[in-house]
């Protein structure tokens, strides 16, 4: 069953939503500074929450519900 295309750009604000201070958490990580316990948060979740961006709404891994409308009807 697929996902309604409606819900998509609900969807990818909120995974951006949770995934951008993610990244920052990873950034502060790697400099070696001290964290607090949402920074850890963020670093756990990293690795999920990219993977899903990459997975449905990346162009890398977008496959059915990124071709154009005229090209699904076919």
């Amino acid at each position: 069953m697929a996902p309604d295309r409606r819900w998509k750009p609900v969807l990818l604000f909120l995974l951006l939503l949770a995934l951008f201070p993610a990244i920052a958490s990873v950034a502060t990580w790697m400099r070696g500074e001290a964290m607090a316990f949402w920074d850890w948060l963020g670093v756990l979740a990293f690795p999920l929450l990219a993977w899903l961006w990459l997975r449905y709404f990346s162009i890398l891994g977008c496959r059915e519900s990124c071709l154009p409308p005229d090209r699904e009807r076919k």
